[in-house]
């Protein structure tokens, strides 16, 4: 048998703040980029240089567009009779 709440004014049991299996915080999702690979190759070609993380955007941008261009053109001539 449950028991009775007492007639002085019922209150809510507090929620606790604990996370449960489906509330854990999500992870973000790995952006995949070519960062790495360009700043390799800059520092073999020029050691003291740096890039700024803007332009390191910028060639990353162009790497990917490249890549698309290049997967394009090679769809196209295995495609191609």
């Amino acid at each position: 048998m449950p028991p009775k709440p007492s007639a002085k004014g019922a209150k809510k049991a507090a929620k606790s703040h604990k996370p449960r299996s489906g509330d854990k915080k999500r992870r973000s999702r790995r952006k995949e980029s070519y960062s790495a690979y360009i700043y390799r190759v800059l520092k073999q070609v020029h050691p003291d240089t740096g890039i700024s993380s803007k332009a390191m955007s910028i060639m990353n941008s162009f790497v990917n567009d490249v890549f698309e261009r290049i997967a394009a053109e090679a769809s196209r001539l295995a495609h191609y009779k």
